[in-house]
């Protein structure tokens, strides 16, 4: 074992000390902010039901989405040649970022018909654009890597 906490597997590590402390320094402060805005709002945070919702979500990120991120760039790494890999790699966490923020538009959650202009855009075409637009960054990108090898 590499007694080196600065190289895994011979590698440099990613993550300094100063950024672990920086981050910690900056992080924990916000958390507790938030921790105790739930507590003090309570009546409105409802924080039994809050802390079910944050372990659920962490358990199916976790148990589901986690592995079939891993198999389908595993699975893509191996047909994907490795010019256009990391174009690749971005237009896929790119898309996913953009469905899951656009899912509850789509969905329609919080429509009020007594407010027609809430909700009231062709969301499934903004993301259409949104991805062909991605996608278009991606090829072009693919096609400068390609050249560039």
């Amino acid at each position: 074992m590499n007694a080196d906490p600065l190289h895994v597997h011979g590698q440099p590590a990613t993550t300094s000390r100063r950024g672990l402390v920086i981050g910690l320094a900056m992080g924990v402060p916000i958390i507790a902010y938030g921790i105790r805005g739930v507590l003090i709002d309570a009546s409105d945070t409802h924080p039994g039901e809050l802390a079910r919702w944050v372990v659920g979500v962490a358990v199916v990120h976790d148990a589901l989405l986690a592995p079939i991120a891993l198999v389908t760039a595993w699975g893509l790494s191996r047909v994907v040649p490795a010019f256009a890999w990391p174009a690749v790699r971005a237009g896929l966490l790119t898309t996913v970022v953009l469905c899951l923020v656009a899912w509850p538009l789509l969905r329609g959650y919080g429509q009020d018909p007594s407010i027609p202009s809430l909700l009231s855009r062709d969301y499934g075409t903004g993301l259409a654009a949104a991805l062909g637009a991605v996608w278009l960054t991606v090829a072009v990108w693919a096609a400068i890597a390609r050249q560039r090898s």
